[in-house]
């Protein structure tokens, strides 16, 4: 008896130690606020943990609102729920959530899409349970806030505008090769006239 008491013990001290699963929620997504805020049906307003996308009377904002409504809207959608805060100051539920597939498990990251897109950046909050820096193979790891990639050439802008931005933007893939100018930071960019873009926001 003693053996199985020490045992449901172990068990009970281990259990927290587990990866949260992608599947510990999902509803249907009833209503986009912006970019980077929902509603889930049964869970009410939820936030995608550590990434942030520009505000609706800002640049960029309605274009990234259009992104996630497209993907998302009357979608089943799987939560990974924070559970560590649970939610922000604002009432809303922290949660990575996943795409789901057409046999109905879960599927992509859309905190990832969203920022692969170029509709949002990376903020690690540091005060949930995620690490964004997991969501990329190392090699295609966009630059954080406040951080760089190892690789030389960093930001990327046109010889026909005056924005740099991250590779990964929307508007950077849009630049005929012959017009890239590469920087090797943002004080290089900054340095040579350029500012950066309002989409991707580089630092």
């Amino acid at each position: 008896m003693r053996k199985w008491i020490l045992l449901l013990m172990a068990l009970v001290f281990l259990l927290p130690l587990a990866p949260a699963l992608p599947d510990e929620g999902r509803g249907i997504v009833i209503y986009v606020m912006d970019g980077d805020t929902i509603s889930v049906q049964g869970y009410g307003s939820v936030r995608l943990a550590d990434v942030n996308s520009p505000e609706l009377t800002a640049p960029g904002g309605p274009e990234a609102k259009e992104y996630t409504r497209s993907q998302l809207l009357n979608k089943l959608v799987y939560l990974d729920l924070d559970n560590k805060t649970g939610q922000d100051r604002y009432g809303r539920k922290v949660c990575v959530v996943y795409m789901s597939k057409a046999d109905g498990s879960a599927g992509e990251n859309f905190n990832r899409m969203l920022v692969d897109s170029g509709h949002a950046i990376v903020e690690d909050a540091r005060d949930n349970e995620f690490d964004p820096m997991q969501w990329w193979p190392q090699q295609k790891n966009p630059a954080l806030t406040g951080k760089e990639n190892s690789d030389d050439k960093k930001f990327v802008g046109s010889i026909k505008s005056d924005k740099y931005h991250y590779p990964d933007c929307r508007w950077a893939k849009k630049i005929s090769p012959e017009n890239e100018v590469w920087f090797s930071g943002s004080e290089d960019a900054r340095g040579k006239g350029y500012v950066p873009c309002g989409v991707c926001h580089p630092p």
